[in-house]
């Protein structure tokens, strides 16, 4: 059992360290190339895969990975520059609702190439690094059915 724990320790380990590397890479690349980071695409992502009316900003901060005020912060900075709004729920005058614009779709779409090419890339190369190789390896080559509980 203690072999096994110590496998999962440094798989953990790896995971932690490829996440944030890969983060703060997609991060710069993504502002530079787009205009928008890393946490302003997913949100844009997620609007764009969500209900044309939008979601509500929990459901946002959820799927992004935020608290509930630096969402509603990503998402003013966002409709700062047109590409996403605002607005009341319809059904509860309390809930607010995030849309993605037209143009937050064609930025967007500009930012899932590049994410999809960047994050294949990483991969790659971390598929080679010592730090990372064994994690990499356990997420692109295990069958999913093996890669749940035990």
């Amino acid at each position: 059992m203690a072999q096994r724990r110590g496998d999962e320790v440094e798989l953990w380990r790896q995971l932690s360290v490829l996440v944030a590397e890969v983060s703060t890479q997609l991060d710069r690349k993504l502002a530079r190339s787009t205009g928008v980071g890393l946490s302003e695409f997913l949100a844009l992502n997620t609007l764009a895969a969500g209900d044309p009316g939008g979601i509500r900003m929990q459901q946002l901060a959820d799927a992004v990975g935020l608290n509930q005020s630096s969402v509603s912060r990503l998402v003013a900075r966002l409709e700062d520059r047109g590409l996403a709004r605002r607005s009341t729920a319809e059904q509860d005058r309390r809930g607010v609702h995030a849309m993605i614009t037209e143009e937050g779709r064609q930025v967007c779409r500009e930012a899932a190439t590049l994410f999809d090419r960047e994050v294949a890339l990483a991969l790659d190369l971390a598929s080679i690094d010592g730090r990372t190789a064994a994690v990499v390896a356990r997420l692109r080559y295990l069958p999913p059915e093996t890669t749940g509980r035990d």
